[in-house]
């Protein structure tokens, strides 16, 4: 179970009161209808988080644990769901997880959040009897719309608008319809979002300094060590949102925005860093371009990928990345160690200049050691979370 997670939900339970995408529940539901009405109402929220139902803990946040009575598990509220017709076979997703907390065990229901919003009752259930048909429920700060209401006519606005991707800035729009490649199209170099084409575009175009610089280190994870930059407009109505660097490596295989530098450890005289590194934040647009450009049905771009990633780190988000780095700052002779053996891996560095051949190699060999480093960083996190 993500260490991240476990840290969220006990962060939640610590604030000792509910909000407006967390309740708690001392017990499990003992009718569906009820359960129902909440999915839904966490399910209908404007806002762009997950939200989670905690059961086992009081209103105040005191945890007691669940017994076994009523309890369900994901299976069980997954069926109930598909008994149910929702207007336009839209239904809410949710996961159920079992955490243990102060010795005891509590469950979560985690109501994904979704632009597919609102979810509502297409006809009315003969299981259920109160929750009406066509009605919208939603959460605003710690309070469900009631089950016999509908939520107001300017929240239900809200979550259309949300449906069509307007409660965002344009470059967060743009960058949450990147994650549905089947709305793009390429004209040229030019990506354009086929709903919004005057809208959105991604603008790709030849870096003119490419040929006077250097490849990172990175470029020699590959078995072809031929790069080329280019770079990236973001685009709304003509207007340059942003700009990114990309690299297309191996012979072409394979684009990616390049990847930021990071640094940790000072030398003997508390001036320069010992270690760089390279690495992607998973909530950033990046980090969405990357995953855009890349196409899981070419094997030869997935092999060249592979090699990349060995050697670059990915991190949930900015908190991990600086929570990583402290810890990596306070091992650097078992990070010493993992460099020694990264460097018996055999890359083909195609410079002339030994210093330079030996500074690229030390970088990958970070890389390695980084990643390997980092795994053991999350699976010692997993694992007191689950012990305290």
């Amino acid at each position: 179970m993500d260490y991240i997670f476990i840290e969220q939900i006990k962060s939640l339970i610590n604030s000792s009161h509910e909000g407006d995408y967390w309740d708690f529940k001392q017990a499990w539901y003992t009718e569906n209808e009820r359960l129902l009405h909440d999915i839904l109402c966490f399910a209908n929220t404007v806002h762009n988080k997950n939200c989670y139902i905690i059961i086992g803990v009081s209103d105040i946040g005191e945890v007691v644990g669940v017994s076994e009575v009523n309890r369900r598990k994901q299976a069980d509220i997954l069926d109930m769901l598909s008994n149910i017709v929702f207007a336009g076979d839209n239904s809410p997703e949710v996961r159920v997880d079992t955490i243990l907390l102060e010795g005891v065990e509590i469950d979560v229901i985690t109501v994904l959040n979704s632009f597919r919003v609102p979810f509502y009752l297409k006809s009315k259930s003969k299981k259920y009897n109160t929750i009406k048909e066509g009605y919208i429920y939603t959460r605003v700060g710690d309070k469900n719309t009631p089950i016999s209401q509908n939520a107001s006519i300017q929240y239900i606005e809200l979550l259309w608008k949300k449906r069509l991707g307007l409660t965002q800035p344009p470059l967060e729009q743009i960058a949450s319809r990147l994650e549905n490649k089947s709305e793009w199209a390429i004209n040229d170099e030019t990506h354009y979002n086929i709903y919004r084409p005057e809208f959105m575009s991604l603008e790709e175009y030849d870096d003119d300094e490419d040929d006077r610089r250097k490849g990172e280190f990175y470029v020699y994870s590959q078995c072809n060590s031929k790069f080329l930059y280019k770079g990236l407009k973001i685009m709304c109505n003509q207007t340059v949102l942003k700009e990114f660097e990309l690299i297309s490596l191996d012979s072409g295989r394979y684009k990616t925005p390049i990847p930021t530098w990071g640094y940790v450890g000072h030398d003997e005289y508390g001036v320069n860093y010992k270690y760089s590194y390279k690495y992607f934040m998973m909530d950033s647009i990046d980090y969405k371009l990357k995953k855009f450009f890349f196409d899981s049905d070419d094997m030869e771009e997935v092999y060249a990928k592979r090699r990349f990633d060995e050697v670059i780190l990915y991190f949930d988000d900015n908190k991990e990345r600086l929570s990583f780095e402290f810890y990596a700052e306070n091992r650097q002779r078992l990070v010493e160690q993992y460099i020694k053996d990264a460097d018996k891996t055999y890359f083909q560095i195609d410079v002339s200049d030994e210093h330079v051949k030996k500074i690229e190699k030390h970088r990958i060999s970070t890389g390695l050691a980084f990643n390997r480093l980092l795994k053991e960083y999350r699976e010692m996190l997993t694992k007191s979370a689950l012990m305290s």
